[in-house]
Parts: structure tokens; C-alpha cells; sequence
């Protein structure tokens, strides 16, 4: 038998027993591996941030268990380990004890700072499994400290890129591949502990399943591995078959590309037929010179993070839930570039939009299906910033290192409740966040606040959770290096059936500020209280400035979205909202439609006759197309379209997109919104201190009948009114 010749299995089905004994044990190495990679390793990307992520692997790749944290790192390693059986089998080949290092984006990696150690697993000298273990590194060398280039025009700036090459043969380290890779780190020592966490995760694997075989007989582990997988399709597929049959359309704009002249977007065309799904990105932007742009393997990262928790929430997360889809994406989109495109940056960029278009694009499906509909969700957090520090610490030492507060934000809203507070990403089931005083700890940097930011969560009738707001300042160190995370232009954060769009990512910065001054006194200080010179952002961004002790920082995170006309909101919610500081007194007056009595309590009376006259404003929006002849008889529901609006049939079989007013907007043929009334929005009608870039518009579209809020939409100015969901009704 020839070294990846296809193990035997019996095909038996295995006793119930048993099989849910293997199962929980599957999952058990996997906690495993985590829990080797954590003491090892000692990085905070790991023990305080989750930015790594582990899974077991069958012969062929197949992904037969995963962890659960980065769920972008799911289906990246199972393309690794693909492309360490096509590059090495015949050379330099695989054998017991070996170990694999890649983090080439062309072979499967999200981004070269996401480095994988991947091992053969062989049983009675037969390779019978894989192991893998990925997290991101602190630097891989490059142009800039930390590795994330996002001036960078192609991959050559951005480090050390390794397609699959053997550090380890016969289970002995190969010194020369060792050396390479630390020769090409700013921070040697760091990553040979990261290295050396990832084989101990991977060797956690090999000992487990070698384990499992020996006591139940490696047929019956592959038959129990097949069987999970093949349990897993099937209940997907029968979820898929409840759903609507329908074509959903979502985007995810990204910031402004001067070579474009325009925002790229990633464009996901989703057709849901029967118990199949077709995730069709072919109309996304091209590639762009700049580090924004994703691989393939990059873009099934982002379509895994939004189907797994979605409509996968319940269901053993391996191979088998890719089995229903089919992704499309011609080459040379900037969600899936040809090499040597930029990528260090697309975590908050193409990657990103991938996962916030198809997170999306299945709520939306779901939200058409009364059993699922309190599944779907708003966009989860809008695009991350990552604040990065690097120079010289207190103790005199070369340092680098991110405070990932971003990983404390909100959750999207829900048709039927508000977005968690500190949810974390979508892509992060088990998220942790930084003790603040492990990172004043290792970084010379001082916290004066960590908190929920008000508005952060987007208005709603269900508004998005509120995210974590910090202000900090350098401590106790010579002058500081910062890479700040500036403030986004582009909302993408979009929310559901008239919800508004989360908060947007930026950093505000004074300088020569009289805060150590009021520290000695005893007295912290608001941000908007200090006394100093408010830095001005130059035209030509500076990829890194230099932060002194009288500096102060605050850094405003990115929210999630809403659910629902915010002028529904019931005053009972809002009044909970003032007390805790989610919502501010003007963001509850112009967005959700507050009014307030001489002495700034909110006036319910005088709140009901607000929110109607701005409804009656509503009703008098423009329509672009005017309605047919309304149904006269009596209309029998098809479908739902999240809680709001539905699918109607009238006595003679025509279908009609109905309010829950019972006004009939328009034709369900035809897109409702033409018939709608609609209005552009100015960045303050949609959220505080919210920045829209001058390519885009944000549109409104409400009932004409009551004035009800349905869709808030971001487009570019020339493109057509969003069809965005399309039922199939025959």
C-alpha cells in the first residue's frame, strides 16, 4: 500500500454507543490541542485573544473535527493540509513523525501571518489521519513591524511566505528550516515558542488518535468519522430543504481605492434551491493594489464564519456542511486575487466583507422561514481595526503587541431581541478579550477607561449590542510607537428590515494634554474634558506616529447593526437604554425619534407625537414607480420577509409585498422598493459621528401607507435600487 493509498472501512454503522463515545472523544483532542497550544505558546494572540484555531483532518483532507475558536482557520487548514498532499507526497514524501509548515495564501492560509503546522498521523505504518494547528504570528517580517502591510501593493512586501515545506522529518527538527524561519521574525524568541506550541498541539492529536484506534480499531474511528460527516450534510440539507427556495443578493463595500476610483465591494449572489446553495461572488470588484484583498482560501474562510453559526449553530461542524454549497468566484477578484496580490490586511478587508455579505445574505434567507426567522441576525460588528504598538517598553526591552479591544464588541440585533453586549466577532465562537492589566502589564500603556461606548449598537427597533470603548495613554516609557486605527469611511455594518448600521472603527488623538496633571491629582478625566491639541489627520495617512506620556487616545469601536425601524423601539427599552448609557439623549432624539421635557426626562407623550409627524414625513417621500391597481379581495400569506413584510396572494393568484399595515407596496414580480417611498440619508440620519464616502449613497425606503421604516441600504450613486431578496413563488 502506497503511503496515501484510501484507508479501508467496513461501512458498518457503528452502535449508538460507541458512536457518541468516539464523537465526544473527537472533540475532546481537539480541547486538547487548544489547551497545548495555550501553556506552550504563552503568546496573547492565543491565551487572550483566540487567534488561533486546531482540527483533525481525515486521509484526503476532509475536515472530520474542528476547534472552535477562529472559524476562519476551519476550512483554511483543511486547504493546507490538501496542499501538503499535493506539493509533498511524491517529494520530499510523508512519513511517520513528520511535520509540515505553511502559510502561503495560495495554499490555503487566510494571510501569511496566519502560520499552520500540519502532521501526518499514521496507525500500524498506514497515514490514516492529519492534525493541524494554525495561529497568527506577531511578525513574519516585511515591510512594516507586525507584519499587517496595508500600503503594501503585492504579497513580495508583506514577510516570509512558505508554500508547504518539512520541519520536521521522522519526528527530528530540521535546524536549517528552523533557523530560516525565526532569521525572518522581529521577534525570534516568541515565535519559536509559537512553533513549539503548534507541534505540541499537533502532537496532543497524533497521541489521541492513535489512542482511539488502538482501543476501537481504525475502521471503526473512520466509520464513526464518516458517519459524523455524512450526519452533518444530511442535517444541513434537511434545513436547507425548509428554507424558501430563493436568490438573495448582500454586499460589503470596502474603504475607498484611489487605482479604482472607487469603494470595492464583494457582491455575493446567493440561490438557495431544494437542499443546495449556490454562493456566486462573481460580480465582486477586481483585485486592488493594496492590502485588502483575499485568496480563495481567504474567501471560504469568510463564507465558513457566516454559515456555521447561522444555520450550521446546532449541527457537528466538519466536511460535511460544505458538501450542500458551491462557490463561485472567478480569479482576479479582490476576493480572490492572483498572486502576487497584497493580502496582509484582509482580515478587515476582503475576508471580512466575505463573511459580512454572507452572514447577511442567510439571515435574510432565514428571516423568510417562520421556524428559522429568530436565527437570522443583523451584521455582527463592523470592519476591525487592529491598534498596534511596537518601540521600546518600560523595561527597556523591543516590543510589539496589539490590545484587541475591537474583540469586545457587539452582536447584531434579532428579530425578537437586542445584539449582545461585548458578543464578540461572529467568527469567534470562544472569544476572550485582554485583562487590562495583563496589557498595561506588558505594554507601556496606561488605561484611564474601559467601557460600553454609547451608540455603538445600530439603531432598531431591536438595536445592535454595545461594544467596548477605550481610552488609554503611554506609560512609563520613552515616547511610544502607535499604528492607529483610523477612523472607517464606509459603513458595513448594514442593518435588517430598516435597522440602522452599527458604529464605525476610529481613534481620536490629543496631544499635550493636561491629563498627568489631573492624575495627580486624584481625578480621571472624561475624554472630552482634557485639555490639549487635537491631532488632525493629514492627507497621506501615516502608517505609524509616535505617542509621548501627555498624548491621550481614545478608541471608538466598531458596532453592529439593528433590526427594525428604530421608531418602533418601545420607550420602555429606551428609557432602560439613557439609564445605562447605550443610547445617548441625541442619538435617542434623532434617531429614535425621543422627545425630552425641560428637565431631560424622556416625555412619552410628546415622544408618540414626534415619531408619528416623522412618519407622516415619510409617507410623503418620492416614489419612483407608481403602484398598479391594489388587490380589492381578500390576501392569503405565501411568506414572510423578516417580521414586517410578506409575500401576499390575492383570490386571482397574483402576489403582492405587503406591509404589516396591510398597505400593498408593489407587485412581489417587481422590486418593492421602486413602488416604496424613499429618501437619501445624510451620515447623521443613520448614526453618531458617522462617515459615508462620497462614491456612496445611503438610501431609506419606507411603506407609503404608514410610514414604517423597511430597508436602509448602502449603494454606490449610479447602481439601481436593491433587489435583495427574490422568492420564488411558483
Amino acid at each position: 500500500m502506497s503511503a496515501l493509498a484510501e484507508p479501508a472501512r467496513t461501512g458498518r454503522k457503528v452502535d449508538p454507543v460507541t458512536f457518541e463515545v468516539i464523537r465526544h472523544r473527537l472533540v475532546g483532542i481537539t480541547e486538547e490541542q487548544a489547551a497545548r497550544l495555550m501553556t506552550v505558546s504563552g503568546s496573547k494572540h492565543v491565551t487572550e485573544m483566540s487567534d488561533y484555531n486546531v482540527g483533525l483532518y481525515l486521509h484526503d483532507g476532509s475536515v472530520a473535527a474542528m476547534g472552535r475558536t477562529i472559524l476562519y482557520h476551519s476550512s483554511s487548514m483543511a486547504a493546507l493540509v490538501r496542499s501538503v498532499i499535493a506539493d509533498c507526497t511524491d517529494e520530499p514524501g510523508i512519513q511517520p513523525g513528520d511535520i509540515f509548515i505553511v502559510n502561503d495564501p495560495w495554499k490555503g492560509s487566510v494571510h501569511a501571518p496566519d502560520m499552520a503546522l500540519i502532521a501526518p498521523i499514521h496507525i500500524d505504518g498506514r497515514l490514516i489521519f492529519w492534525s493541524g494547528a494554525m495561529m497568527h504570528m506577531s511578525d513574519i517580517g516585511g515591510m512594516h513591524e507586525g507584519s499587517v502591510m496595508l500600503p503594501a501593493s503585492e504579497s513580495y512586501q508583506e514577510g516570509l511566505l512558505l508554500p508547504p515545506l518539512k520541519l520536521a522529518s521522522r519526528g527530528v527538527l530540521r535546524q536549517d528550516v528552523w533557523r530560516m524561519v525565526l532569521a525572518n521574525c522581529r521577534h525570534a524568541s516568541t515565535m519559536g515558542l509559537d512553533l513549539k506550541g503548534l507541534m505540541a498541539a499537533n502532537n496532543a492529536a497524533v497521541t489521541g488518535l492513535q489512542a482511539l484506534g488502538e482501543r476501537y480499531g481504525v475502521e471503526t474511528l473512520l466509520d464513526v468519522m464518516a458517519s459524523l460527516i455524512e450526519l452533518s450534510e444530511t442535517r444541513l440539507r434537511a434545513r436547507l430543504a425548509e428554507l424558501p427556495d430563493a436568490v438573495i443578493e448582500s454586499t460589503g463595500f470596502l474603504e475607498f481605492d484611489p487605482t479604482l476610483g472607487d469603494c470595492p465591494v464583494v457582491h455575493l449572489e446567493l440561490r438557495k434551491t431544494g437542499d443546495h446553495l449556490i454562493l456566486d461572488f462573481s460580480k465582486s470588484s477586481p483585485q486592488v493594489p493594496s492590502s485588502v484583498n483575499c485568496t480563495f482560501g481567504g474567501l471560504m474562510a469568510g463564507v465558513s464564519a457566516g454559515l456555521l453559526p447561522t444555520l450550521a449553530y446546532d449541527i457537528p461542524w466538519n466536511e460535511g456542511l460544505y458538501r450542500p454549497l458551491q462557490v463561485i468566484c472567478p480569479e482576479g477578484k479582490v476576493c480572490n486575487a492572483r498572486r502576487p496580490a497584497a493580502l496582509s490586511g484582509n482580515i478587515a478587508g476582503g475576508v471580512w466583507e466575505v463573511e459580512m455579505a454572507t452572514t447577511v445574505a442567510l439571515s435574510r434567507l432565514a428571516a423568510c422561514s417562520d421556524k428559522y426567522r429568530h436565527e437570522a441576525q443583523a451584521s455582527s460588528t463592523a470592519r476591525p481595526g487592529s491598534l498596534f504598538f511596537f518601540g521600546t517598553n518600560q523595561l527597556g526591552e523591543r516590543f510589539a503587541g496589539r490590545t484587541y479591544d475591537v474583540l469586545g464588541s457587539g452582536g447584531g440585533a434579532y428579530a425578537d431581541h437586542d445584539g449582545v453586549s461585548s458578543h464578540g466577532h461572529h467568527s469567534i465562537e470562544r472569544a476572550l478579550i485582554s485583562n487590562v492589566e495583563s496589557l498595561e502589564l506588558d505594554l507601556p500603556i496606561m488605561y484611564l477607561q474601559r467601557r460600553w461606548g454609547a451608540d455603538t449598537g445600530g439603531a432598531g427597533h431591536r438595536r445592535g449590542g454595545s461594544s467596548i470603548l477605550s481610552i488609554y495613554k503611554p506609560h512609563r516609557a520613552k515616547p511610544t510607537f502607535q499604528r492607529l486605527g483610523f477612523r472607517w469611511e464606509v459603513p458595513d455594518a448594514i442593518g435588517l428590515f430598516g435597522g440602522l448600521p452599527g458604529s464605525q472603527m476610529g481613534s481620536e488623538l490629543l496631544r499635550k494634554t493636561d491629563v498627568p496633571q489631573t492624575l495627580a491629582g486624584g481625578h480621571i478625566p472624561e475624554f472630552d474634558e482634557v485639555k490639549g491639541e487635537r491631532y488632525v489627520l493629514p492627507p497621506q495617512r501615516p502608517m505609524a506616529m509616535v505617542l509621548d506620556t501627555d498624548d491621550l487616545v481614545r478608541a471608538n469601536p466598531p458596532g453592529p447593526a439593528g433590526w427594525g425601524d428604530p421608531l418602533e423601539r418601545s420607550l420602555d427599552d429606551l428609557e432602560i437604554d439613557l439609564r445605562f448609557h447605550d443610547v445617548s439623549p441625541a442619538a435617542a432624539e434623532r434617531l429614535y425619534g425621543c422627545a425630552f421635557d425641560a428637565r431631560g426626562a424622556l416625555d412619552p407623550a410628546a415622544t408618540v407625537q414626534r415619531r408619528a409627524a416623522l412618519r407622516e414625513e415619510r409617507k410623503a417621500w418620492p416614489k419612483r414607480k407608481t403602484r398598479p391597481a391594489p388587490p380589492a379581495t381578500a390576501l392569503q400569506t405565501r411568506y414572510h420577509m423578516g417580521d414586517a413584510l410578506a409575500i401576499e396572494q390575492d383570490v386571482t393568484g397574483a402576489h403582492w409585498t405587503v406591509c404589516s399595515c396591510g398597505y400593498a407596496i408593489a407587485p412581489a414580480a417587481e422590486n418593492w422598493r421602486e413602488y416604496a417611498a424613499w429618501c437619501r440619508a445624510e451620515p447623521d440620519d443613520i448614526g453618531v459621528d458617522m462617515m459615508v464616502n462620497e462614491c456612496l449613497d445611503v438610501r431609506r425606503y419606507a411603506c407609503p401607507g404608514c410610514g414604517r421604516l423597511h430597508a436602509v441600504d448602502l449603494c454606490r450613486k449610479t447602481d439601481p435600487d436593491p433587489h435583495d431578496i427574490r422568492l420564488q413563488l411558483e
